[in-house]
């Protein structure tokens, strides 16, 4: 919309239409400047250093998990862990909990639709486990099938990692639903949010998955 067009200024004094927001969006001005001002006013390490502008940048870096933690209704900022981005948290997952909890013969279920960085972290871990990683069919319309979904819910599945929108054909899955559906069996959950943070009104806690991950470079924030 032309209302917001001039928030960004790459393309804002331009002719450019930018519709790639799904592999990144652009940052508006605001964005910028406050990178800006850490980098020329505070830019020091947080929590290493014992002087002002550590001290600063640390409260800076807190207060950014704080917001984020209301952004998404998360109960505590502490549940908030920052990665540089949605990949790097799908494996941070795979290779702490998955680590600990997958074992030889277990089922990790994933969609037909996700995104390689939601597929290739579990196909390492169950090679090196023994486990298996069983894709979700779609329907012909493209959504996942849901009685194809439960059907595979067997007590060999010990975790259900899902895209909460597609970011190849768009679709939005039902992930409180298939999240409450797999929790009901005692099955962990991760969504993989990074289509949806900058569309949809998050609540974690309404979700109910034990995990979820996004990057900020999706939702208007800077890269890394």
């Amino acid at each position: 919309m032309n209302v917001f067009r001039h928030c960004f200024p790459l393309i804002a004094n331009s002719d450019v239409v930018y519709l790639d927001n799904a592999a990144t969006t652009q940052k508006p001005q605001c964005v910028i400047d406050a990178i800006t001002d850490y980098y020329t006013g505070y830019n020091s390490n947080v929590h290493r250093g014992a002087h002002s502008l550590a001290d600063k940048a640390t409260i800076a870096f807190e207060a950014a998990r704080e917001k984020v933690a209301k952004f998404l209704n998360s109960p505590k900022s502490e549940q908030v862990l920052w990665t540089r981005g949605t990949t790097e948290a799908i494996n941070l997952v795979a290779h702490s909990w998955g680590n600990s909890n997958i074992k030889a013969g277990d089922v990790i279920l994933v969609s037909a639709l996700e995104h390689h960085a939601n597929i290739v972290p579990w196909q390492i871990l169950a090679e090196q486990k023994g486990a298996k990683v069983v894709p979700i069919p779609l329907t012909p319309k493209g959504d996942i099938d849901q009685n194809a979904f439960n059907d595979l819910l067997s007590n060999n599945v010990k975790l259900l990692a899902i895209s909460h929108v597609s970011n190849a054909l768009g679709t939005v899955n039902p992930v409180a639903e298939m999240v409450a559906s797999a929790k009901a069996k005692g099955i962990t959950t991760l969504v993989d949010g990074a289509q949806a943070v900058a569309h949809f009104k998050i609540d974690v806690q309404a979700l109910g998955c034990d995990f979820y991950v996004f990057s900020g470079h999706t939702l208007f924030g800077p890269t890394g």
